[in-house]
């Protein structure tokens, strides 16, 4: 396996930047969010839906990053826009920790997100397709793995934080770990391409043949399919959206402990299945993984639906936790499969702003579906209906993919 070959020397201090910087620009930032609602509700007096709208306006940022990352990253100035980005990004989350309003918040989260989304998944996922050209699978999975590792890691230490000094302090941690995990993008000698540095991809620099393509199924160019293979990863991300109200929805069946375990299981699940999901792409296809951790992935929003048990509700917590993979790994290999690698550095990171806008309103949406009903049955029956039709969506746009080839 091409993988095994990671460990040789270049190649390797780029995997371990870009993992670096997918800790700090997701994992920091997004999957770590939901610890502050309820402190931050307490301490404003507010709804939960409005303090739940802080995540919406990091996540719109980073999107919004994204789309233009992909226009001024270049390999002159790669290094100096993630030192950069980094900078803003620390200096914005540290800021949060003296917050009196949420106006403030709002603002500071929109900057936090846009300098994070400039080097996050687009940005990430690039470098390792100029890097890495087999076991794309795998290796994406590993990278974007981070965003779960890290967030498994840190919410129960921002937790901690939070009990002993409140959630003002646990921010300042926050911005401090945020740049540790750059500092092997800023510091290592890596590039944005391997040919800045006399390389060739993984594959070439390993067979000594020239540098292969991606595998893909081929290169569609109908709207239909476009707008489809977005949609679907749009819908995904909405799923994803879900854990992070873990917490409060054990706090209102009366298990604030088990919430905090929730959103370690969550992550960890994170973690382990997209090293999962992206092996089973390589192997199966696209199509057939998104189907089978649909399933599972369905199967753990009904059995919270009535979960009244620690046992149940950690045992939802780990398959919904699948839910990441599909719309980070997911939407990397549907645009490898479908489309040119010439191709993919444009509709990605569109299907990226759309996937990222999605999983922001998501948040207070299901935030006042609660506050409305007082319950989460509402937002878990909505979230299990969107899983439905994307696993529908999958089907029908590969199908649509196949015909569209055939003639």
């Amino acid at each position: 396996m091409q993988t095994l070959k990671l460990t040789r020397g270049r190649y390797l201090m780029v995997l371990l930047a870009m993992c670096g910087l997918i800790a700090s620009s997701v994992g920091i930032l997004l999957n770590t969010g939901g610890l502050f609602f309820v402190p931050i509700a307490r301490e404003l007096g507010c709804e939960t839906a409005a303090v739940n709208m802080t995540l919406t306006f990091c996540n719109l940022a980073f999107a919004l990053a994204g789309m233009i990352s992909a226009l001024w990253i270049n390999p002159k100035n790669f290094k100096l826009m993630i030192a950069v980005c980094t900078a803003v990004c620390a200096a914005a989350t540290a800021g949060l920790s003296l917050c009196r309003s949420l106006i403030t918040l709002y603002v500071l989260n929109g900057i936090r997100g846009f300098a994070g989304g400039l080097v996050g998944n687009v940005l990430a996922t690039t470098v390792v397709g100029c890097w890495f050209r087999s076991d794309t699978g795998f290796i994406s999975s590993l990278v974007l793995a981070c965003s779960g590792l890290a967030g498994a890691v840190l919410n129960p230490a921002l937790q901690a934080v939070i009990n002993a000094v409140g959630w003002r302090g646990a921010y300042l941690a926050a911005a401090a770990v945020a740049v540790a995990l750059n500092l092997p993008a800023i510091l290592l000698p890596i590039s944005f391409r391997p040919a800045d540095q006399g390389l060739e991809p993984l594959q070439a620099a390993v067979t000594g043949k020239g540098a292969a393509p991606a595998a893909r199924t081929g290169d569609s160019r109908s709207i239909a399919v476009v707008l489809l293979a977005g949609c679907l990863c749009s819908l995904a991300s909405f799923v994803s959206a879900l854990p992070q109200l873990f917490k409060s929805l054990a706090l209102s069946r009366g298990m604030e402990e088990t919430g905090v375990l929730m959103m370690t299981v969550v992550l960890i699940a994170n973690t382990g299945g997209k090293f999962v999901f992206g092996s089973m792409t390589d192997h199966l296809g696209l199509k057939r993984s998104v189907l089978i951790y649909g399933t599972a992935i369905a199967l753990g929003i009904l059995t919270l639906l009535r979960a009244a048990s620690s046992g149940l509700m950690l045992f939802s917590a780990a398959l919904i936790g699948l839910s990441y993979a599909i719309p980070t790994v997911g939407m990397v290999m549907v645009c490898r499969e479908l489309f040119s690698p010439e191709r993919y550095s444009k509709i990605y990171p569109k299907i990226s702003l759309c996937v990222t806008a999605a999983n922001a309103l998501a948040y207070p949406l299901l935030g006042v579906i609660y506050d409305v009903t007082h319950s989460y049955d509402g937002a878990l029956i909505l979230v299990l209906a969107v899983m439905l039709v994307t696993m529908a969506q999958t089907v029908l746009v590969y199908r649509l993919a196949d015909r569209e080839k055939a003639r």
